[in-house]
């Protein structure tokens, strides 16, 4: 494998001799804290938008719908981070967060003051829009911040992210424990900190207007967004997370409510991708992106990772409780770490690439660690020890940090500077996009596995102790719901009871374990790619892409 560096792009070719030392002053660590406080804005809706979706569901009426709130997520994050990166370019940075920032506000206020359903959906809509600006909340604290410090500024991301989730958890669990209503509080909390963001920006983040800012007219910047691009990826992104929502939950795949919009939706993302690649050259995929192989393949690695990180996030903490009969509260605990995890190791992560220059060992290490994190549950079984849990945690939660942090870093140092926004977006965007389908694959898998051995395990285990196969239906249903009326089946003993349980416990393992397969293939593929990251140790410089501090606008003219 040749992984002889690729010449630099033309539009930056450090030159290291010359440079001088660069100071980072207070007032560049104050931006890097106050946009970072969007990122951990994110992250409590994110924690909220899944953890609270079944009691939120539930307490307004119907279960069932639960699942949508992630989905609304997932779409709107995909339909508006793209455009909104483009036009940042154009109209600065400041501006799009506090509007992104100011819809999280009002959208989660809506969703805490809800009396239906109808209600929240709404709510989630206008408050997920505020991912928007995802790309610039990892955007700003890299252009910021001298090249060489790349690593440190999206440690910083991915640490005010780590923070946010587990402190989303934690006041998550909390709330709702005791109290059917808590997650009003929580939804309450979630814009209070959407509104700190928009305090801290707009105080803390005041840049020099950016060259692109002052250059062009409205008429130009209006003319020069890739609207016939977004439009199309927006349509295909919308319908094709629409069919993988629907696909086995309520329908199956064979289904016209799922083949419709699967297929149009690929039509569509067909139509982009020829649009992007022979209807202009400066659109959302700005074929300047390319002329490097590092940005494709970070978006094949975050694709990969969203792939696995969806199963964790969907599947850890139920694994634990299923297999190890623990309660909700201390599974939950376990999940925590993973968080916990990525904010120390985010730091340790960044701190390397800062000092060593290097980013591909870095990546084919933290997709080993997924790697051996998705085998190691496979095989997660209930005679384990419970400790074995908070483990596995630590795996999961070293592999988040590291892939976060170096793949970023890898995608923006692969990329013209003034393009950092889009390099930025489009792997954040292809990760959502991974966790979408992540999570049609894993929901298939499980619920296939789970069908085919539940019967089966059972009346293995109960039939040769004498139980009755006319009563087995009755049982798997009685066993399914946790039902008290299990114990009033005709010829149930306290023996067959606990075989029967074995043997629902086995179906679950059985379930379990494919899916965990799956993601361990994934975690693989991300190992491979990562092999192929193009070291750029001569971009880690003293330059800095986008000064907020005037004395340093120097650094950007001399290099």
């Amino acid at each position: 494998m040749d992984h002889k560096e690729e010449p630099q792009t033309s539009e930056h070719v450090p030159e290291e001799s010359l440079e001088e030392p660069t100071e980072v002053h207070i007032r560049t660590i104050i931006v890097v804290a106050a946009v970072c406080l969007t990122s951990a804005a994110q992250l409590i809706s994110i924690v909220g938008g899944g953890a609270l979706a079944r009691p939120m569901a539930t307490a307004l009426g119907d279960p069932t719908v639960s699942q949508w709130f992630g989905t609304i997520k997932n779409i709107l994050t995909l339909v508006t981070i793209l455009p909104v990166s483009q036009a940042a370019d154009f109209w600065g940075r400041k501006w799009f967060i506090l509007i992104c920032n100011s819809l999280g506000v009002i959208g989660y206020l809506i969703v805490s003051r809800s009396k239906n359903l109808t209600t929240v959906i709404v709510g989630f809509v206008i408050g997920s829009a505020s991912f928007g600006c995802q790309s610039l909340a990892y955007a700003i604290p890299s252009e910021v911040l001298p090249r060489k410090y790349r690593g440190y500024g999206q440690a910083a991301a991915n640490i005010s992210g780590g923070l946010g989730a587990t402190i989303a958890t934690l006041m998550g669990n909390a709330l709702t424990k005791h109290n059917p209503d808590g997650w009003r509080t929580y939804w309450y909390i979630c814009a209070g900190v959407y509104f700190l963001s928009i305090v801290c920006v707009q105080f803390g983040y005041n840049p020099p207007p950016r060259e692109l800012e002052t250059t062009m007219t409205t008429t130009q910047k209006l003319r020069t967004m890739d609207w016939i691009g977004s439009l199309l990826i927006a349509v295909s992104l919308v319908l094709i997370c629409m069919a993988l929502q629907w696909a086995g939950n309520p329908y199956k795949w064979s289904n016209i409510h799922v083949l419709a919009p699967l297929v149009i939706g690929i039509c569509f993302l067909f139509a982009f991708v020829l649009w992007e690649w022979k209807g202009t050259t400066e659109g959302i995929l700005n074929h300047r992106l390319f002329q490097h192989r590092n940005l494709p393949l970070s978006l094949v690695l975050f694709f990969t990772e969203g792939l696995t990180f969806q199963t964790v996030n969907n599947y850890f903490s139920f694994n634990i409780s299923k297999i190890s009969h623990i309660d909700s509260w201390n599974s939950g605990l376990r999940f925590i770490i993973v968080f916990i995890t990525s904010v120390v190791i985010a730091f340790v992560a960044g701190a390397y690439i800062t000092f060593r220059k290097r980013v591909r060992e870095t990546l084919v290490g933290g997709f080993l660690v997924v790697t051996t994190f998705c085998i190691l549950m496979a095989f997660y079984k209930e005679s384990l020890p419970l400790a074995n849990g908070f483990g596995y945690a630590v795996l999961s939660g070293t592999g988040l940090g590291v892939i976060l942090t170096g793949t970023i870093v890898a995608a923006q140092m692969g990329t013209p500077p003034e393009m950092i926004s889009l390099s930025t977006a489009l792997p954040l965007a292809t990760r959502s996009l991974g966790g979408a389908i992540g999570l049609a694959i894993d929901n298939a898998i499980y619920s296939n596995t789970l069908n085919s051995n539940l019967s089966k395990k059972i009346a293995e285990a109960v039939l040769p102790l004498g139980f009755n196969a006319n009563s087995l239906g009755d049982l798997i249903k009685a066993l399914l719901a946790n039902s008290p009326a299990v114990n009033q089946i005709s010829g149930i003993t306290p023996q067959i009871l606990a075989a029967a349980n074995h043997g629902l416990d086995e179906a679950y393992r059985m379930s379990l374990k494919n899916l965990w397969t799956s993601a361990a293939c994934f975690a693989a593929v991300g190992v491979i790619g990562a092999m192929f990251i193009s070291e750029t140790q001569s971009e880690f410089t003293e330059s800095i892409d986008a000064p907020v501090e005037t004395k340093l606008l120097g650094k950007v003219e001399k290099f």
